[in-house]
């Protein structure tokens, strides 16, 4: 029976799905296009009919990634709730969140963080993350509004700011990735993301617009 154009995508996102799970599993360069292929239930033909080479395969993956987060920075927009400074909060949150709760994100940023040798026909990893993992432009538009609201110092170097966020951010999840043990990131994602905020807040910021709960020391 000829497959239809639904069959096909069908197939084409299990070969993505699997190839998610193996590269976590085994690392980027010890995966093969087959080993992907037998883990899938497919022939060796049907994953070369999507993706000519591992390379390929591997830029699907995040271009995924980059088009999904378009949507989520979309929806946010649509639904910011006036409050600057929350919604800078929920934006820090959110990856953190993501590697804490989610399998196939956590698998993604094993791949990312420890299991990958990049080489010249992938997508680098500077690109994913500053694309499939972090949004500049719209952390860099939220810190504007936090200035403009009086919530964060004025004083702040926003480009400079947002290479200690997503460093924050980097160093968290590799280090929680290296050992998961180590503490629970799901318990202290707010606490982490809230000392960050110390930094840039204003003084009398915390009395005013958060519980002082939120701002608890790890």
């Amino acid at each position: 029976m000829r497959k239809t154009k639904l069959d096909a995508m069908k197939t084409r996102q299990l070969l993505i799905n699997t190839a998610i799970a193996e590269f976590a599993r085994r690392g980027v360069s010890n995966t093969t296009l087959t080993d992907i292929a037998d883990a899938a239930h497919v022939t060796r033909g049907a994953i070369y009919w999507h993706f000519s080479s591992k390379a390929e395969l591997f830029n699907e993956i995040w271009k995924q990634q980059e088009e999904l987060k378009e949507k989520e920075a979309t929806c946010f927009i649509t639904h910011e709730h006036g409050d600057p400074l929350r919604e800078l909060r929920d934006t820090l949150i959110a990856p953190l969140k993501a590697v804490a709760v989610d399998p196939k994100n956590r698998a993604l940023m094993e791949i990312l963080y420890h299991k990958c040798e990049f080489t010249p026909d992938m997508t680098s990893e500077y690109e994913i993350k500053n694309s499939a993992c972090f949004d500049k432009e719209n952390l860099a538009k939220a810190l504007k509004r936090c200035v403009e609201s009086g919530q964060v110092s004025a004083a702040i170097n926003i480009d400079v700011t947002i290479i200690l966020l997503q460093s924050c951010i980097n160093g968290i999840i590799s280090n929680w990735l290296s050992k998961p043990s180590a503490f629970n990131l799901f318990a202290l994602l707010e606490d982490l993301v809230d000392n960050m905020l110390k930094l840039l807040t204003t003084d009398n910021f915390s009395a005013t617009s958060f519980q002082p709960s939120l701002f608890a020391a790890v």
